[in-house]
C-alpha cells in the first residue's frame, strides 16, 4: 500500500468519513478565490484578504501536499424546508378553520426586487396569535451541537500523529476553517467532493453536510483526481435562495447571504433583505436543503452526459438508489437547553422532534431582571420566545462551546428582532418595545423595524 493510501486509511480509522490527497498546485481555484474577494463578495470578512491564502507555502515553506478530510454532521432530523412545508400546511388548515392567521416557515415571503427572477418563496411569516402556537426560529444544523472546530481538530491531531509516526521529521500544519487556507479549493482537488452551484462541497455518496479539515505536509504524496462536477443543469439552489445570494452558478455574494447577515455582519442588516431572512436567526440551510444530492430518502439520482436527471427521466442503465449520509454522533445532535429555575444543561439530545411548548405573551426582556422560568427547548426549530428569554450571561454560558457564540449576544438579539418582525405575531411587541431602549443603536434600530412591521396595516388586517 502506498503512503498516500495508508494516510487515507488512517484518516478513516480516526473517525473521518472522507479522505483524499490534493496537490499544492490548485492555482486556478486560488485565483478564483482572490478575484471573488476583489469583487467585494466577501463583505466585511477582512480575514479573507490575507495574502497567505494565495499560496500555502507562505504558511509552510516546505509544503508539497495537502491531506483533506470530511466529517459528516448531518443528523437524521428535519430540514428547514420540511419544517417550512409543515408550517404552510398548518397555516392552510388554520385559515380553513376560520382562524385566519398566516403561518409559513424559514425563508422569504417574496424575492428581493433587484435579484434575478427566481421561483417565489413563502417562509417565515406567521400571524398566529389566535392559535396559541409559538413562532419558531431556525438555527443552521451545523450549529445544533458542539463546536465543530474542536471536534475536527482533535481528529486531525490524531491523523497528524499518524503521519509523523509514518514519516519522522515531516513538517505539518493543521487547519479547520480558522487559518489562511482555502480549504474547499484543495478539498475539490482531493476528490472528496466537487464545488456545487451553491458553492458548497458535494460528495456523490455523502451529500454536502460535512465539515472540511486539511493538513499541509512536506511529504510528496500521490494526489487524487478532482471529483467531477455532477450538478449538471440543476439550479434548485439558485431558485431557492430567498435573498438572491447565489448571483450565478458557483458564485455566492456573501453581502446578500443570510448566513453572513446572522453570523459575520456586525452592523445593521440591509433593510431590503430582512424580510427574506424569515425565521433564520443563525445561519441558513436552504441551498443545501433543496440539493438533490442531499435527498433524505432513498431516491433515484443520475448524471447522464453531465446532466442531473429527474427520477422520471432516468435510464435503467444509469441510475442507482441513494440517500444522504447521516450521523448518530452525540456531538452533533441538537443541544437541549434548560435555563432559569430549571438549571442549565448543554447535553445533546437524542434525535427526536422537540415537544410543543405553550406560548406566553413573549414578554421576556434581553436585559437582566425577574422573569418566569423558561421550559427546556431544543436547538432544532426552537421557539422564538425561548431564545428571546436568554440573558447575556446565559447566552455566554450556554454557547461557550457552540458555533453560535460567534454571532455575539448583541448580534443574537438583533437577529431575533428580525425573526420576530417576520413572524407576524404581535405578542412579541412588548419584548420589542423594551428592546427599542437597548444600549446598542443597531439593536434598537432592528427592534424598531420589527415593531413597526408587526403594527403595519398588512399584519393588523391580515
Amino acid at each position: 500500500m502506498s503512503l498516500s493510501a495508508t494516510l487515507k486509511q488512517r484518516a478513516l480509522e480516526v473517525g473521518f468519513d472522507l479522505a483524499g490527497i490534493a496537490p499544492l498546485a490548485v492555482w486556478k481555484d486560488l485565483e478564483f478565490a482572490r478575484e471573488w474577494v476583489a469583487r467585494g463578495f466577501g463583505g466585511e470578512m477582512r480575514y479573507l484578504r490575507n495574502p497567505k491564502r494565495d499560496d500555502p507555502r507562505l504558511i509552510l515553506p516546505s509544503a508539497n501536499s495537502v491531506v483533506c478530510v470530511g466529517l459528516v454532521y448531518n443528523t437524521p432530523l428535519p430540514y428547514s424546508t420540511e419544517e417550512s412545508q409543515k408550517s404552510k400546511v398548518e397555516g392552510q388548515e388554520s385559515e380553513e378553520s376560520g382562524l385566519g392567521f398566516r403561518h409559513s416557515g424559514f425563508g422569504a415571503p417574496s424575492r428581493i426586487p433587484d435579484a434575478e427572477p427566481r421561483a417565489p418563496k413563502r417562509q417565515g411569516t406567521t400571524d398566529n396569535e389566535h392559535a396559541g402556537e409559538c413562532p419558531r426560529a431556525w438555527i443552521s444544523r451545523y450549529a445544533w451541537g458542539e463546536d465543530y472546530h474542536a471536534i475536527v481538530r482533535a481528529k486531525l491531531e490524531k491523523l497528524r500523529a499518524a503521519i509523523e509516526a509514518l514519516a519522522p521529521g515531516v513538517e505539518t500544519r493543521v487547519y479547520v476553517d480558522t487559518g489562511p487556507v482555502v480549504e474547499r479549493a484543495f478539498a475539490r482537488f482531493s476528490s472528496i467532493g466537487w464545488t456545487g452551484k451553491n458553492t458548497c462541497l458535494i460528495n456523490e455518496r455523502k451529500g454536502s453536510w460535512f465539515f472540511i479539515g486539511v493538513i499541509l505536509t512536506s511529504l510528496e504524496l500521490e494526489p487524487d483526481l478532482p471529483a467531477p462536477d455532477r450538478c449538471g443543469s440543476c439550479t434548485r439552489c439558485l431558485e431557492a435562495c430567498p435573498t438572491g445570494a447565489l448571483v450565478e452558478p458557483y458564485v455566492m455574494d456573501a453581502t446578500r447571504c443570510i448566513s453572513y447577515f446572522t453570523i459575520e455582519l456586525k452592523g445593521s442588516i440591509p433593510a431590503q433583505f430582512r424580510e427574506g431572512m424569515g425565521a433564520n436567526v443563525f445561519g441558513c440551510d436552504i441551498c443545501q436543503d433543496v440539493c438533490p444530492w442531499n435527498a433524505k430518502y432513498s431516491q433515484q439520482v443520475s448524471v447522464v452526459g453531465g446532466r442531473l436527471q429527474d427520477s422520471d427521466q432516468l435510464s435503467a442503465l444509469s441510475h442507482q438508489p441513494r440517500r444522504v449520509a447521516t450521523t448518530e454522533s452525540p456531538e452533533f445532535q441538537p443541544m437541549q437547553v434548560t435555563v432559569g429555575e430549571f438549571g442549565q444543561s448543554n447535553e445533546p439530545e437524542a434525535p427526536s422532534v422537540p415537544p410543543e411548548p405553550q406560548c406566553s405573551t413573549a414578554g421576556s426582556s434581553p436585559a437582566p431582571g425577574p422573569r418566569p422560568p423558561t421550559p427546556g427547548f431544543s436547538l432544532l426549530n426552537p421557539p422564538l420566545e425561548s431564545l428571546a428569554s436568554l440573558t447575556e450571561e446565559e447566552f455566554r454560558r450556554l454557547f461557550a462551546h457552540s458555533p453560535i457564540k460567534r454571532a455575539t449576544y448583541r448580534g443574537w438579539v438583533r437577529n431575533l428582532c428580525v425573526a420576530m418582525g417576520n413572524s407576524g405575531d404581535r405578542r412579541f411587541l412588548p419584548w420589542l418595545q423594551r428592546t427599542c431602549t437597548h444600549e446598542d443603536p443597531v439593536v434598537r434600530e432592528h427592534a424598531a423595524w420589527a415593531a413597526t412591521k408587526l403594527t403595519s396595516k398588512r399584519y393588523v388586517e391580515g
